[in-house]
């Protein structure tokens, strides 16, 4: 019984492998911070390409106009993706949003319309492009997939093809002629 416990003993004071431990208990939350931290810049990177795109193309838009409906839709949706050529599948991902704001009135928008990938018929863009000396609000939402889906999934919202919603939104006068 005095040799078992002997042997116990020895064994509870071994240090060798501990470091061994450590790593193993430690390796997978690192990693896992690692992973998250490079999904959300390329994320982030997205997003401010999509923000920086939207706001140049708005300020063309602002000093030159753009046609009513689904042709200025177009040209909109065009336009930004030819900026933000970082973004894969840009146009059939990105919805297109611009409407007038009455300014007698509180201004709130409406929710967020974003491209549904699972739809046989996405949601139509609305393009209005207001008459001069009105405010237009335009907003954008782009829908992207993540490097890394299955790395701490629970962290970002997703849609029901698994592609997360950037939303990017502005505002400008139309400039009379």
């Amino acid at each position: 019984m005095k040799r078992m416990f002997n042997k116990l003993w020895d064994f509870a004071r071994n240090e060798q492998g501990t470091a061994t431990l450590e790593f193993v208990i430690a390796f997978p939350f690192m990693f896992s911070m690692i992973v998250l931290t490079f999904d959300s810049g390329l994320l982030m990177t997205k997003y401010v390409v999509l923000e920086n795109a939207l706001d140049r193309v708005v300020r063309d838009v602002r000093l030159v106009g753009i046609s009513n409906g689904e042709a200025g839709a177009t040209y909109f949706k065009e336009q930004v993706c030819d900026i933000a050529a970082l973004i894969k599948d840009c146009e059939e991902s990105l919805h297109i949003e611009m409407t007038p704001i009455n300014t007698g009135a509180l201004f709130s928008p409406a929710a967020v319309t974003c491209v549904d990938r699972n739809a046989a018929n996405p949601a139509a863009n609305s393009v209005t492009p207001g008459q001069p000396n009105e405010i237009v609000y335009v907003r954008a939402c782009l829908v992207v997939d993540r490097y890394f889906p299955s790395a701490l999934s629970g962290i970002f919202s997703v849609d029901a093809s698994g592609g997360i919603q950037l939303v990017a939104d502005s505002a400008f006068v139309t400039e009379p002629l």
